[in-house]
């Protein structure tokens, strides 16, 4: 049966906002219709619709990261987000940036600590706030894979241009916050915000 349960995520509050405190590991939509898992990367590269993945179709990935899904899924009418949570907007992630020191320090609070996920040094990585954000790498629209354990991408639910949709950004030499766009046929991994 395809996955969409609300009792499979945790949460965390951080301020005034309650997020998931793992990526997202859904395979279906909120109405049950199944996200097609795309592993050849033509088929990705082409892909007009919604579609999810592993990293390098690495079985067990999604345990720790969650799965990786296109532009075409996170803006789906038929709802990414399990009932209960919604794809952040820009300024969710603004909120939770601004609460935790703003862009050039909150990437170090939202991070996992250490380095059995993240390549050395991790810089800044305390996870003082439960949040945990994982270095899951990123789906090219090429269909190749870049970033496993240097980078953590998360949508956003805002435009960034008539081409991309709003992306954060948060590396293993920093502990800053990146804001930029990435293509609907890319690959992020997904944070869900309660409604």
């Amino acid at each position: 049966m395809p996955k969409q349960t609300l009792s499979a995520y945790s949460s965390v509050a951080i301020g005034s906002q309650v997020w998931m405190d793992s990526n997202l590991q859904v395979t279906c939509y909120r109405n049950g219709d199944p996200i097609p898992q795309v592993e050849n990367p033509r088929k990705w590269s082409n892909s007009t619709t919604g579609a999810m993945c592993q990293y390098e179709g690495e079985k067990g990935y999604s345990k720790n990261f969650g799965y990786l899904y296109n532009g075409h899924a996170v803006n789906d009418p038929r709802g990414l987000a399990p009932e209960g949570w919604r794809i952040p907007e820009d300024s969710d992630w603004q909120k939770l940036i601004d609460f935790l020191g703003g862009n050039d320090r909150a990437g170090g609070a939202m991070k996992h600590e250490g380095v059995k996920y993240w390549k050395r040094p991790n810089s800044g990585a305390t996870n003082s706030n439960g949040f945990s954000a994982l270095p899951a790498g990123f789906r090219s629209l090429y269909g190749d894979f870049r970033h496993l354990g240097l980078y953590s991408y998360f949508w956003s639910s805002t435009s960034f241009n008539n081409n991309c949709t709003s992306i954060k950004v948060l590396g293993y030499f920093d502990s800053k916050v990146i804001h930029t766009g990435g293509p609907a046929e890319s690959g992020y991994s997904v944070r869900c915000i309660k409604c």
